[in-house]
């Protein structure tokens, strides 16, 4: 491939994950947010609780400044099976030109997590926690009202997730996956067996912490574990992100 066409590329995949940067909220004053010198906010006060003593995980959130566009950058060696190396280095080698994004689909979990400038908002309530993703709108539910994860469910993007605590630490376990996503922006695939096991602290106002553990016997030959921090985006909302009359693809060089 020529210099010009990888910069083609690189720069079709950038528009895939990014917003128009003119696209812009008014700005907001949150008041849970507490406040340093000068009125900013103090990112490193201690975590917010609810009333029942856990931390409260409300905000706005995205992954921190390692981007982690590929989860091996996490620096854990990943057991994949044959054919998944497989595919996974066609994916490589053809600049991930077959991402679904690329047609308007959503990334899934945990790749829709992972992308820098795009972030996702946490709504905590007692019974369910629910995030949702600025890019393509879409949603996931994580069910904390003691529910046990069905021995069957309808395959999808985002999958089935019930969470429980573990002192100031939520467990989500997510079953359900069809196959169709990949696992990260560099393409790690993924078979429907998968299974993710999240652990997810809140440090302080500022900073959430996700260690991930990615079961998939089918894809890989034995459970691997990545630890992925998140910032928080004080007195900031959401935009409205809509995947419509999608142009990108046809100028995706690929091999």
């Amino acid at each position: 491939m020529t210099t010009r066409a990888t910069i083609l590329a690189i720069a079709g995949l950038l528009l895939l994950g990014m917003p128009p940067v003119s696209a812009q909220w008014p700005t907001t004053r949150d008041p849970m947010i507490p406040r340093a010198a000068g009125d900013g906010p103090n990112l490193s006060a201690a975590a917010p609780k609810r009333s029942d003593g856990r931390p409260d995980l409300s905000g706005v959130w995205q992954v921190g400044q390692e981007r982690l566009r590929n989860l091996a950058n996490a620096g854990v060696e990943i057991p994949m099976q044959p054919w998944a190396e497989a595919v996974y280095k066609e994916r490589q080698s053809t600049f991930v030109r077959d991402i679904p994004s690329a047609r308007c689909l959503p990334h899934g979990t945990p790749a829709q997590m992972l992308l820098r400038n795009v972030p996702f908002k946490i709504i905590h309530t007692d019974r369910v926690l629910v995030m949702l993703f600025e890019m393509f709108a879409d949603f996931r539910q994580i069910f904390t009202d003691g529910r046990a994860l069905p021995t069957e469910a309808n395959p999808t993007w985002f999958g089935y997730s019930v969470g429980r605590w573990e002192r100031d630490t939520l467990v989500v376990e997510t079953t359900g996956f069809h196959d169709r996503k990949w696992l990260d922006l560099a393409g790690h695939p993924h078979s429907e067996a998968l299974r993710t096991v999240e652990r997810i602290r809140r440090l302080d106002v500022g900073r959430m912490e996700i260690q991930l553990t990615i079961d998939d016997p089918k894809a890989y030959r034995q459970p691997w574990t990545v630890t992925v921090s998140f910032e928080l985006m004080p007195d900031a909302e959401l935009i409205e992100y809509i995947c419509e009359n999608e142009k990108d693809q046809p100028h995706l060089v690929g091999r």
